[in-house]
């Protein structure tokens, strides 16, 4: 948006080249039980996700990722020069980047109350190779770790692959200090994208941080 502010030129490509397609893929709703007024998009300017099963874990990541406006936007600024897998009609593109690319583009433009996560759920694939199964609960932060190592391999060979380390990126440091009297101090540090901290009996971050660190 700054960047197309007082630019006829950009705000003319944007609309051409990014508004227009999207807006163009987007198909009317053409079943039964559709009433706008109660599926449109929430008041508060906010869009969800469709839960297909036991997939909450997933949507409330993703929903978080689309939080973080600095990671939101530049994500959907990635152009990894790959053309779509599945141009076939009822063939989905199975490239995961795409389809998060996807999902955050519908929740920052749809009219409808909730996107249907469908097509991410067959590009993300488990460990074995096969497309999420909706019907199975997972561990929330094993999906978020693999999903940054996921996101992490399909930036490598973009402009952004520095993204994640940008946005989530931050260092801890061990310390081993000696008690023997020459006060000599080890440093040891290690790269994270997140901390596991914890939650009993505290009431606010904070006090999970300094629990953490002490």
């Amino acid at each position: 948006a700054t960047l197309c502010k007082g630019s006829i030129a950009c705000q003319s490509y944007l609309v051409r080249e990014c508004l227009e397609p999207l807006c163009k893929s987007i198909k009317p709703h053409i079943g039964w039980s559709y009433i706008p007024a109660s599926e449109s998009r929430s008041k508060l300017g906010f869009a969800g996700l469709e839960n297909l099963g036991c997939i909450c874990y997933m949507n409330a990541m993703i929903q978080q990722f689309f939080m973080i406006p600095t990671f939101r936007y530049s994500l959907l600024a990635v152009d990894d020069k790959k053309a779509p897998t599945g141009t076939k009609p009822g063939e989905v593109d199975d490239n995961m980047l795409h389809q998060l690319q996807r999902i955050f583009a519908h929740l920052e433009l749809t009219e409808r109350q909730d996107f249907n996560p469908k097509s991410f759920c067959f590009s993300f694939k488990d460990l074995e190779g096969k497309p999420t199964n909706t019907s199975i609960q997972q561990d929330a932060q094993e999906f978020l770790n693999l999903a940054f190592d996921r996101i992490e391999t399909l930036l490598k060979a973009t402009p952004e692959k520095y993204l994640l380390q940008g946005v989530f990126g931050g260092k801890t440091c061990s310390q081993i200090i000696c008690k023997g009297g020459c006060g000599t101090v080890r440093k040891n540090y290690e790269d994270f994208y997140n901390l596991s901290v914890g939650v009993k009996g505290l009431k606010t971050l904070s006090e999970s941080l300094n629990k953490y660190i002490t």
